[in-house]
């Protein structure tokens, strides 16, 4: 059973008995408890109380199947989805599923979509034989599929504004694009160290004299800078970016120098602050709320996206957001082949309580960093039964005959990929 916010108990349901190893519906109760309930549900119907609609349970039909020969597909957008196979990538219509076209080339693994371009990028360009370039990147028009542009440099996407470099080496060139024409903006001056900062579209660095810069991301205006004190280290200085602070840490010959803790600094003044409280990223984790990760990583702030301000702490350092709340994962079985993470508990960010209803679970679809699907296997009969999590339950989805190992949603559909390679386009069709 999970519970919803307002504390009321939800069950996946019972399956039917020619389905011999369902999992237990979580939270699963016993059968007294299953009559008892029923049987207090009808005395209040008849005495006049307003009972609860009953929950919908949802169905899942399958609308296609697309051709992958590596089993992976990426939902871009509500528009678009990209299914890669070993020597191209294949462009689809969520409404209809049709094929709009196709970019030679092999080992795609991830697209993004920005305005008119579809931006691929390769997952293996680091294993090129010696003294060629890899091309790491390559954007084509959104209609068309012709290439607009290529790179042999790495690529990460910060808005409007691209950031390009080599993966290794030291004395790189960092430059800083349009991530749409490509057309070159400006270049990182000589650094230690340098980061992104998107939340204030800025760039930090420090130069070889120590002191830190504060640059605007599109232009590559100076902001502000100083000098200011620096970690011991042995080897080299990383920055790390919070809400509001820069920090700088030392790195040595077996990694972060834990004698040398991270130095923070304001970074409306640069001045030196407290490191309580800074944390080195967050992302959205579901119910309005972000996950912050503090810098050392042995905790996870549930915080207020608008005013940074802590809701609640987790100890777990193993946490995913899901509408419902957050999920605290279990221990990971050790099994090759399903080798997705498993739920211990949901935990409601106001409360704080931790419902175990949906323990034992498999994370099977995430979504902006929010996990929306999950999946509990059948083995011996090739059988995946899913859930989906929305803000007030976890409903129970149809099993579907596949050995599924990732769903994203597209819109009221599933884009799976199977434990055999496959693409499977399954659509979620209500019913009470």
């Amino acid at each position: 059973m999970v519970r919803e916010p307002v504390d009321t108990v939800i069950d996946l349901g019972v399956l039917p008995a020619d389905e011999p190893d369902e999992p237990a519906a979580p939270g699963g109760a016993s059968r007294w408890l299953r009559r008892l309930v029923a049987g207090l549900a009808v005395v209040a119907v008849l005495i006049g109380v307003n009972a609860a609609a009953p929950l919908p349970r949802h169905r899942l039909s399958t609308l296609a199947f697309l051709p992958s020969s590596t089993g992976v597909a990426r939902v871009v957008d509500a528009g678009l989805v990209m299914v890669f196979e070993n020597q191209r990538a294949v462009a689809y219509d969520p409404d209809g599923w049709r094929e709009l076209w196709s970019v030679p080339g092999a080992a795609f693994a991830h697209a993004v979509a920005y305005q008119d371009l579809v931006v691929l990028f390769r997952g293996d360009a680091m294993n090129e034989p010696t003294g060629e370039k890899p091309e790491w990147v390559r954007a084509v028009d959104r209609a068309t599929g012709q290439q607009r542009w290529s790179s042999d440099r790495q690529v990460e996407l910060y808005g409007d504004v691209m950031v390009s470099h080599l993966p290794v080496g030291v004395g790189q060139v960092v430059e800083f694009r349009d991530s749409r024409s490509n057309e070159l903006r400006w270049r990182l001056p000589d650094s230690q160290t340098w980061a992104p900062d998107e939340r204030h579209a800025a760039l930090w660095r420090l130069t070889p004299d120590g002191t830190l810069v504060e640059h605007d991301l599109r232009t590559g205006v100076v902001r502000r800078s100083a000098r200011v004190p620096l970690p011991k280290s042995s080897r080299s200085l990383n920055l790390r970016i919070s809400r509001a602070a820069v920090g700088i840490i030392a790195f040595g010959e077996g990694g972060w120098q834990r004698d040398a803790p991270t130095l923070w600094y304001d970074a409306a003044d640069l001045t030196g602050v407290s490191g309580a409280g800074q944390w080195a990223w967050e992302q959205e984790c579901g119910r309005g709320l972000f996950c912050a990760y503090s810098a050392e990583g042995d905790q996870v702030l549930l915080v207020d996206p608008a005013t940074g301000a802590v809701i609640r702490s987790v100890a777990d350092g193993s946490v995913l957001g899901s509408p419902l709340g957050v999920l605290v994962l279990g221990p990971q079985e050790v099994d090759a082949a399903f080798s997705l993470p498993t739920v211990g508990a949901v935990l409601d960010p106001l409360t704080g309580d931790r419902q175990t209803g949906l323990k034992g679970w498999r994370v099977l679809g995430m979504d902006d960093s929010i996990v929306r699907v999950l999946a509990h296997y059948d083995l011996p009969h090739n059988l995946t039964y899913l859930a989906e999590l929305t803000a007030r339950e976890a409903v129970r989805l149809d099993a579907v005959p596949y050995l599924l190992r990732e769903c994203t949603m597209a819109g009221r559909s599933l884009v799976c990929a199977t434990m055999a390679g496959d693409i499977v386009v399954l659509r979620i069709e209500e019913e009470r």
